[in-house]
C-alpha cells in the first residue's frame, strides 16, 4: 500500500511539473503575442482605427487568458523552474498592466488631488512662473469624473519684496491691463444667460484692479495651435472650453488664478 501511494505521489508531482511548465509556456506566448500587438498598435499601425479596435480588444483577451493560464500555471507548482519563471513573467506584465491602467484612471479622474506644495507648482509651469514665495490664501479644487471635467481656482499672496513681478515683466505672455473684452465678459459679467459666464461658483471672485497683469492660455487647441493666447474664442459658442486665466493684481501683491476643463 506504501508502494503504491509512493508511486502515486511521484507521478502526482510529475504532472504538477509539466502542468506548470504547459502553463507557463502558453501564458508567456500570449504575454508575448499581447506585446507584439501593442508595438503594432502604438509605433507601427497608420492609423486604421477599425483595425485599431479589432487588436485592441484581441489584445485584452490575450493578456487576460495569459493571466489565468499564468495563474494556473503557479498553483501548488513544485520542480519546473522554467514553468515557474514563465508563468511569474506573464502574471507580473498583467499585475504591471493593471496597476498602470488604475494609476491612469486616477490621474484623469482626479488630476489635481495634490498636496499645496505640488499643486503651487503644477501652476507655475502653467503660468510659466516661479510662484514657490506664494502663500494660498484661498484653494477651491472641482475636478472631477473620468475625463477630468471641473474648474480650479486660487489666490496666491506674495510679499512685496518678492520677485514675482519682474519675471511677469519679462515674461511676454504676460500681458498688462487693461482686460481685452473677452476676459473682461468672463470674469466680471454676471448675466445669466451669457454664454461665456462658465464661473457658477460664488468663490470664485476676481477683483477689478486698476493696476494689473493677465495670463491666458487657450488649451483646447494645445496640439493643433500650441500657442494660442488669443481669448476671443470666448466670445464664440462651441462644445468644449479648456483655458487657463490669472490675474496679477500689481498693488496688492495678489494672484487670482481660474482654471476650467470641460
Amino acid at each position: 500500500m506504501d508502494a503504491r501511494t509512493g508511486v502515486l505521489k511521484r507521478k502526482m508531482g510529475k504532472n504538477i511539473k509539466n502542468r506548470t511548465f504547459i502553463f507557463g509556456l502558453i501564458s508567456s506566448f500570449l504575454t508575448i503575442a499581447y506585446i507584439f500587438i501593442c508595438i503594432y498598435v502604438f509605433f507601427i499601425n497608420k492609423g486604421n482605427s477599425n483595425l485599431i479596435t479589432y487588436l485592441i480588444r484581441i489584445s485584452i483577451i490575450l493578456i487576460l487568458f495569459s493571466f489565468i493560464t499564468g495563474l494556473i500555471g503557479l498553483i501548488k507548482a513544485k520542480k519546473s523552474l522554467l514553468g515557474k519563471i514563465l508563468c511569474i513573467f506573464s502574471v507580473s506584465i498583467f499585475s504591471i498592466i493593471v496597476f498602470l491602467c488604475l494609476w491612469a484612471f486616477y490621474e484623469l479622474t482626479f488630476p489635481h488631488k495634490m498636496s499645496k506644495k505640488k499643486d503651487l507648482e503644477r501652476t507655475s509651469k502653467l503660468l510659466e512662473l516661479d510662484l514657490s514665495d506664494g502663500k494660498y490664501i484661498r484653494r477651491i479644487e472641482n475636478h472631477s469624473g473620468f475625463l477630468g471635467d471641473g474648474d480650479y481656482y486660487a489666490i496666491i499672496k506674495f510679499d512685496t519684496s518678492n520677485q514675482i513681478i519682474e519675471s511677469i515683466k519679462k515674461n511676454d505672455n504676460w500681458k498688462v491691463s487693461p482686460l481685452p473684452k473677452s476676459l473682461l465678459y468672463l470674469l466680471y459679467d454676471d448675466e445669466k444667460n451669457d454664454n461665456i459666464n462658465f464661473i457658477n461658483d460664488k468663490r470664485m471672485v476676481f477683483p477689478e484692479p486698476k493696476n494689473c497683469y493677465y495670463y491666458f492660455f487657450n488649451r483646447s487647441d494645445e496640439f493643433e495651435k500650441p500657442n494660442n493666447r488669443n481669448p476671443d474664442f470666448l466670445l464664440n459658442w462651441q462644445y468644449s472650453y479648456n483655458f487657463t486665466v490669472a490675474l496679477f493684481d500689481l498693488d496688492n501683491n495678489i494672484m487670482y488664478i481660474y482654471e476650467l476643463d470641460t
